[in-house]
């Protein structure tokens, strides 16, 4: 198998450069199908919400706050200059995140200036991120990026057990969620060779892990409105 895999790697170097050998294409093509992926991502999700005209059992807060974590990563990764195939899926996963969340906030009935304050507050720390933030500043900011992908994944956690549905959660995009950050564990080992990016993706992938098992535990089971957690109340 190693004489294989050593002859692979010749004709992989002879033919597309010195650097290259079959884990690095490997992981360049995984890269590149997370991206490719990643623009229809969360359309599962956003088709489910808005067709049901309910947001039952999702968490604007954990979309609000994935959302900062995807900004960071999409910004360090420009900024500190690895492969666009390490995170470009999170410029197409933000934009998603964003239409996901004005439709969760219109049918909690939260769509308010709170809401339209923050995307101010967020825009100005986009820029600021952009001119006034050094390499030094965004590897600070990955770091927090652990903490916060983890507090992120918490309030849909909780939101299922306490209401006992998954709601209208789309094990679609759910499932797709862990594929991604498991493969993104492997193309951050052979390419980006950080450990704090590294550790990122490994606790995404075992909180992602732990949603999709919520939808065997809970099924189809639907909670009566007035018990739902974080979704509009009917009369």
């Amino acid at each position: 198998m190693e004489s294989v895999i050593g002859q692979v790697n010749q004709v992989i170097k002879s033919t597309i450069g010195p650097e290259w050998d079959l884990s690095l294409l490997i992981s360049k093509a995984l890269g590149y199908g997370i991206i490719a992926g990643s623009v229809l991502l969360k359309v599962p999700q956003i088709l489910k919400v808005a067709s049901s005209k309910s947001a039952e059992s999702l968490s604007a807060s954990s979309i609000a706050m994935e959302n900062i974590g995807f900004t960071i990563s999409l910004l360090a990764g420009y900024k500190l200059l690895n492969p666009f195939s390490t995170y470009g899926e999170s410029a197409f996963i933000l934009i998603q995140n964003f239409f996901l969340l004005v439709l969760v906030l219109k049918y909690t009935q939260k769509l308010n200036a709170v809401f339209f304050t923050g995307l101010a507050l967020y825009a100005g720390a986009i820029y600021a991120g952009l001119n006034f933030v050094d390499n030094d500043g965004f590897d600070t900011l990955l770091k927090l990026n652990i903490p916060l992908f983890i507090i992120s994944k918490f309030p849909q956690i909780i939101t299922i057990i306490k209401n006992k549905s998954v709601g209208q959660l789309s094990f679609i995009t759910c499932f797709l969620n862990l594929a991604g950050s498991l493969a993104r564990v492997f193309t951050t080992i052979k390419e980006v060779n950080n450990p704090v990016i590294l550790l990122s993706y490994g606790i995404g992938s075992f909180l992602n892990g732990i949603i999709l098992i919520l939808f065997f535990v809970y099924g189809t089971k639907k909670v009566p409105a007035r018990k739902q957690v974080g979704t509009k109340k009917t009369n």
